[in-house]
């Protein structure tokens, strides 16, 4: 069939249809847009837009910085006015036009850039000093700025851009134990780029200070007897230390002032900083926690008081020696945020006289308390690694200088043990001219009497056989002490128990509970050790049930911690010559 035949083909079905009364649509006007994009650059302006449409198209858009004003509609064309702001934001924005026409649609993109801004630094260098700190550069760009360094030693907050297209770039340097540090930090935006300088200074050696020496007369004088705040400052959930989390009520003044009260002379003020350090290299402690123990400390400043201020539960955390003992890099990560975090407590501290007394550490071992695989195998290896962070923290709180310098420091073996401190501790290398150093050990022998359930009623040469753990309790309490008196004490080194008690035992036992307490208090006493009773505030029978005053009152929690504490009281102020340790083992019940 030709194209003729077709056409004549077309024609007769046309008039075919025409005469059956039927009508044909003609083709709608194709709905476009010319042109089919718009772009604006910040300043804003209007451009014009044509649109074809069958119909008088409508047209809308959802932001309010673009206007539109229509001109007429003629001739299946309507003309166009597009106007936007000026956009005065720090970012590039983009928007559409809806237009809808004779059964037809479609989305015309708008497009608006931001100001070109010239990139800019207030600052062409920063210089810290050897305990590092915080400085601020103010960043001017178009849009928000990427900031870089190559300093491990320099940690970086970039802020996000504002109006004013500013942006506020903290810089902070963690504490210098070595050389000097040269560094750079980087900024761009785009393909513009400016650099700062920085740099840090060397650590400088610590002057020794001339100081007399510390005897064990003076700090037992000092310290004995003494009161333990656990799990107060030192309670923790979720990795964050918090006060009332283990359900001791918030500390007061009252407190203080009712431990002074009960014949107490010393407090040790158990502080965990985990959950408020900041992040590597400057490791910022947080302020408001920070100030809370220094209100703390206050309280025992007003109560007559002396307080020890530690870290204690962090050696579940950032001091984990079973991850550093083994591995250089980890433990010099470690040296270097206890040198920060000690500098931050020092220097907020360092103005409060000789009664305040900074203690290192608390527990520190591997989680096997001396009778892991790892430590039994060689033991060496991480009494080598706790002698160089006590040797740090010796470093940083001399470096802050003022009564820091001469400050008394306790300085704990491995995991307080007496016997591996004995064996494993190496004092650290003080700056005075006389020492000032006390090893700080912790004793709850015998542990199946004291802590452990406990497994055993009863105490001492009077006990039922079956119900105490051996024939030599009393002296088994005596040999530690002569232990430490050999090792330190003959040597004029003081030493304190910074923890010592017996969870609370049932009425019926009582009795041999009284004389454990004033016979190993008597003992301790005559060897000239302080001891610091451990109170968590936990009252009841059992395991860790170590209640005596009330943390958020100062009251006694019930009698039987007034007699308890009243016998410590006697056993280290009673003078009468007739008061000895035979004296308290002939009458024990």
């Amino acid at each position: 069939m030709n194209l003729r035949r077709i056409t004549l083909h077309f024609v007769v079905i046309l008039l075919a249809a025409v005469s059956c009364g039927e009508t044909v649509e003609p083709e709608p006007v194709k709905l476009t847009a010319q042109p089919t994009s718009l772009t604006f650059d910040a300043q804003g302006g209007t451009l014009d837009l044509t649109l074809t449409s069958g119909i008088k198209p409508t047209v809308t858009c959802s932001e309010g910085w673009i206007k539109l004003t229509e001109g007429a509609y003629a001739n299946n064309t309507l003309k166009l006015s597009v106007t936007a702001q000026a956009n005065t934001g720090t970012n590039d924005r983009s928007t559409s036009l809806r237009v809808i026409g004779d059964k037809q649609s479609l989305m015309i993109q708008v497009t608006q850039k931001i100001p070109q801004v010239q990139l800019a630094v207030d600052k062409t260098s920063i210089s810290f000093d050897r305990f590092g700190g915080e400085a601020v550069l103010t960043v001017t760009s178009s849009k928000q700025p990427t900031v870089s360094t190559d300093a491990a030693w320099c940690g970086i907050t970039t802020g996000t851009i504002d109006a004013s297209h500013k942006t506020t770039v903290t810089l902070f340097a963690g504490a210098n134990r070595a050389a000097a540090n040269n560094g750079t930090v980087t900024i761009q935006c785009g393909s513009d780029q400016v650099s700062v300088k920085i740099s840090r200074d060397a650590f400088k050696p610590v002057s020794t200070t001339s100081a007399t020496a510390l005897t064990p007369q003076m700090v037992f004088n000092a310290m004995a007897p003494g009161w333990n705040m656990g799990n107060q400052m030192d309670a923790i959930s979720n990795g964050i230390a918090s006060e009332t989390v283990w359900g001791n009520a918030q500390c007061t003044q009252a407190t203080f002032d009712g431990v002074k009260a009960a014949g107490f002379k010393a407090v040790r003020i158990c502080t965990t900083w985990e959950g408020h350090i900041g992040t590597a290299p400057g490791y910022k402690l947080e302020d408001k926690w920070l100030n809370r123990v220094a209100e703390i400390v206050g309280y025992a400043e007003k109560a007559g008081l002396v307080a020890i201020v530690n870290t204690h539960h962090d050696e579940t955390y950032w001091l984990d020696i079973a991850k550093a003992y083994n591995n250089a890099t980890q433990n010099e990560k470690v040296k270097d945020e206890i040198f920060c975090v000690w500098l931050q407590i020092a220097e907020r501290l360092k103005d409060k006289g000789e009664w305040l007394v900074f203690e290192s550490f608390n527990e520190i071992q591997d989680g096997g308390w001396g009778w892991s695989a790892a430590f039994q195998a060689n033991p060496s290896a991480q009494y080598k690694v706790l002698n160089e962070w006590n040797q740090v923290f010796v470093d940083a709180v001399r470096a802050t200088g003022g009564n820091n310098a001469t400050r008394w420091l306790g300085v704990p073996g491995y995991a307080a043990n007496p016997g591996f401190t004995i064996t494993g501790l190496v004092l650290p290398k003080d700056y005075t001219s006389e020492n000032r150093l006390i090893v700080a050990v912790h004793d709850y022998d015998p542990y199946n009497y004291t802590l452990n359930n406990p497994l055993v009623r009863q105490w001492g040469h009077t006990a039922d056989k079956d119900k105490r753990c051996s024939d030599y309790d009393e002296e088994g309490v005596v040999a530690v002490f002569d232990n430490l008196k050999k090792a330190y004490l003959d040597k004029n080194i003081p030493v304190y128990l910074g923890e010592m008690g017996c969870s609370r035992h049932t009425d019926e036992d009582f009795p041999y509970q009284k004389y454990y307490m004033e016979y190993f208090c008597k003992s301790a006493a005559d060897h000239l050790l302080p001891m610091y009773l451990w109170d968590n505030g936990a009252t009841g029978v059992g395991s860790e049930k170590h209640g005596y005053i009330n943390h958020g009152t100062g009251a006694y929690v019930d009698d039987k911690a007034r007699t308890l504490i009243d016998l410590m009281v006697k056993a280290v102020t009673t003078k009468d010559p007739a008061y000895t340790l035979q004296s308290v083992y002939d009458a024990a019940p």
